[in-house]
Order: C-alpha cells, then sequence, then structure tokens
C-alpha cells in the first residue's frame, strides 16, 4: 500500500471547498405566527387539494405493533438510525401566498414514547416553543412563495436521524399555509410516518503506525459492505469536509479536513466487510489522521491519528 493519492473519482477532495449555506430562504413570520398574532389566521380555514406528499416509501399501518395513536394507513419514509432521509411535499393548487410546514417532533403521543432527535436542515427555520416545534420554509422574501410564479412547487425536508434514535414509527405532519386575495388564511396538512429502522455496526477503522520515524503500518477495520468497494482517506488534519458533487457519496461528511486530503488506498471491503492490510511508510504520515468510507452505503468510520 503507499499512501499516495489512488484515483477513484475522490481526487478533488483536496482541492474543492464547497459551502452548504448557498440557500437565501427566508421564513415569513406572518404564517407561523400569523398576520394577526395569532395561529388563527393561518389555520382558519382547512382547505383539500392543495399539497401532496412525493417520493415517500409506500404505505404502512404500524398501530397493531408499534403502538402509535392509531391514524390508520398512511403514507410513510423509512431511514436507518445513523443516516439521512429526505421528506417531500408539493403545492399543486391555491392563491396568493403560501408556506410549507413540518411539525410533531417533540410530541411524546407520536414519538411512541421515545424521542426523535434530527438535525435541522438549513434552509428550514425552526421555531421551538412549549407547546411544539416545527419548522417552516418560505423562500419567496417577505410574502412567502406566489401562487403565480411558483405553481406547482416542490420541497424536501432532510432529516438526519441521530444512531441513538429507537427504531419505530414516528408520526409527523406536513402542512401548507397560506392566504387568499381576501387575507383570509387556510391550511391544509397530511400525517406521515417516518420509520427508524436499526442502524447497522458501526464501521470501525485501527491504524497502528510506526511513529515518529516511520516504518510498518498496520491498516483494519471491520463491518465495512461485504466484498464491495472502500477508500481509506487521510488528511493531516480533522474537520468537517462534505465530499463534493460528481463523486461518489457526494454530500456526505467527513470527519477530516482538507490539508493533504487524499485518498491513501481504494480496494475491496474483504469478503466479511473486514480486512488488514500491511504497508512501510514514511515518517510524513505520523500525526495525521485516517478515515474509512464505504463506498457502497457511504457510512464513514471513526477518524484515527497515526502516531
Amino acid at each position: 500500500m503507499r499512501l499516495d493519492r489512488t484515483a477513484i473519482g475522490l481526487l478533488a477532495l483536496c482541492a474543492v471547498v464547497l459551502s452548504l449555506a448557498a440557500s437565501t430562504a427566508q421564513a415569513y413570520p406572518d404564517f407561523g405566527r400569523g398576520v394577526d398574532g395569532n395561529c388563527f389566521f393561518c389555520h382558519s380555514t382547512i382547505v383539500n387539494n392543495r399539497m401532496e406528499l412525493f417520493d415517500f416509501t409506500g404505505l404502512v399501518d404500524p398501530v397493531e405493533r408499534q403502538g402509535v395513536p392509531d391514524q390508520g394507513e398512511l403514507k410513510y419514509y423509512t431511514v436507518e438510525a445513523g443516516r439521512s432521509v429526505g421528506m417531500s411535499m408539493r403545492a399543486i393548487d391555491g392563491e396568493e401566498n403560501y408556506a410549507f410546514q413540518i411539525i410533531g417532533f417533540d410530541d411524546p403521543d407520536v414519538t411512541n414514547g421515545g424521542v426523535l432527535v434530527y438535525a435541522d436542515d438549513p434552509v428550514w427555520l425552526a421555531y421551538r416553543g412549549s407547546f411544539n416545534t416545527y419548522f417552516i420554509r418560505a423562500d419567496g422574501g417577505t410574502d412567502g412563495y406566489d401562487w403565480g410564479t411558483n405553481d406547482p412547487t416542490e420541497v424536501t425536508y432532510n432529516i438526519a436521524v441521530d444512531a441513538s434514535t429507537p427504531p419505530g414509527y414516528y408520526l409527523l405532519l406536513f402542512a401548507l399555509v397560506g392566504r387568499d386575495t381576501l387575507r383570509d388564511g387556510w391550511y391544509h396538512s397530511e400525517l406521515f410516518y417516518l420509520e427508524v429502522t436499526a442502524g447497522a455496526p458501526p464501521l470501525t477503522l485501527d491504524v497502528d503506525a510506526t511513529c515518529p520515524g516511520g516504518g510498518a503500518i498496520l491498516v483494519s477495520w471491520s463491518n465495512a459492505t461485504p466484498n464491495s468497494t472502500v477508500a481509506l482517506l487521510y488528511a493531516r488534519n480533522t474537520g468537517n469536509f462534505p465530499i463534493p458533487q460528481g463523486n461518489p457519496c457526494a454530500g456526505t461528511r467527513l470527519g477530516l479536513g482538507t490539508n493533504q486530503l487524499q485518498v491513501a488506498f481504494q480496494g475491496g471491503s474483504g469478503a466479511n466487510g473486514s480486512r488488514t492490510l500491511n504497508a512501510n511508510t514514511g515518517s510524513g504520515v505520523c500525526g495525521g489522521y485516517f478515515q474509512l468510507l464505504d463506498v457502497a452505503s457511504c457510512r464513514t468510520s471513526n477518524v484515527v491519528r497515526a502516531e
């Protein structure tokens, strides 16, 4: 094994820095709190056929085996604990201005007695109160989306489910809130489930290097996707670097920084997802950091310092 750049389509990693703050989303407070200073304005009229969910996994009624409130058969999205999933909705009809909401993260009645751990999507504005937490998106400046120029509109809320989140079905709600030409409020909502499944065993990496002078190095890993491809990455610093678009596992955040970021090895993961590599390296590797990327699942391992 040579600790230099091995081309697998990730060589641009050390030269490209992406910004995830490109969105200019600005939530319109009138939709979140009501033009008249309360939520009744936006919830005063219930309407139908102005929104729909899409890209969902299927339909399910989990109440018999999971104990969630009996809402019957609903659409659901599925995600493995420790992974991310996009939940999408579409505004399909209406008048004038509107905004999107996703609601239900903190309600103990809909989280099966547990706590749904989530990460904020940067283009959705969070409102956290004593009653509930919800997220709102209204990208059309101070008036939210406009029917005349943005119909239909599609949005996705990306939720990163923490690895500690208990498996089960979580009942959430997407809503579309707005106003018509008479400034009367209206509201359309749809319940759905988020199915959290048990996460895979963590991908673990061990590095035993001869430091500080260099020499033999032993690299081993376990719990990768069997008979697949892995990439061993190296950098001089830790960080939170996202793999750029156009590369395998684009968007996956590494635990490495960009200082001398490179692919040290690419190859098979092993018959059972475990493998050991033996090599020799110079002293320049010492003090740097390694991380393994499972190209099949886009999971990353722990970060290990060569010392």
